[in-house]
């Protein structure tokens, strides 16, 4: 009896070896496929949003600081960010609006599909620096899906580039783009 007891051990400690080797193969495949894959750009869909090439309608809206805003038509290239409270995503790409919109010299703006008094529950301990907008009429308007949802014009107020974004590089992604397009009119 002993015998096989040891044989039982010694059999399942070989197969235990065996399966840590397995888990770490395919661990390393996954890894590969993720580096393979890479970072995606930015979901940017024919029927959602503002269509591209389209002179986005102007609309007026107050900041919560108080300020008057004017959204689309012709006037400065707008980077237009919709953002929900509650929303993580969100969250994670707001810091970089400032920048990204510095870079591609662009005026931002973050616009909420709520209220006025719900957006400065939601942002008032927030440092955005840059206008935070109560616009739930311009998500209507636009046709905004869901959020975070970027919206790029350039100075006529033609959308140039329009898509939801997971992260700092799929905003920086559609910046590029909407240069790209303004540059050779496609």
């Amino acid at each position: 009896m002993d015998g096989w007891w040891a044989a039982s051990y010694i059999a399942l400690w070989l197969l235990v070896i065996v399966l840590a080797v397995v888990v770490a193969a395919l661990a390393r495949q996954i890894g590969t496929l993720h580096l393979r894959l890479g970072p995606r750009g930015a979901l940017e869909l024919d029927d959602e949003g503002p269509a591209l090439e389209e002179i986005l309608p102007v609309t007026t809206a107050t900041s919560v600081e108080g300020t008057a805003v004017s959204l689309g038509g012709p006037g400065e290239a707008q980077l237009l960010l919709f953002v929900s409270p509650g929303c993580g995503v969100c969250e994670q790409v707001l810091p970089s609006i400032p920048v990204i919109a510095q870079a591609g010299r662009i005026a931002p703006y973050v616009l909420t599909d709520v209220d006025a008094e719900e957006t400065e529950l939601a942002y008032k301990n927030k440092r955005l620096g840059v206008p935070l907008v109560p616009a739930s009429e311009a998500v209507l308007r636009y046709g905004i899906p869901g959020t975070p949802y970027v919206v790029v014009t350039d100075a006529t107020g033609t959308v140039r580039a329009k898509g939801t974004v997971n992260n700092l590089e799929q905003m920086e992604g559609l910046v590029d783009s909407a240069d790209k397009r303004s540059r050779t009119g496609a």
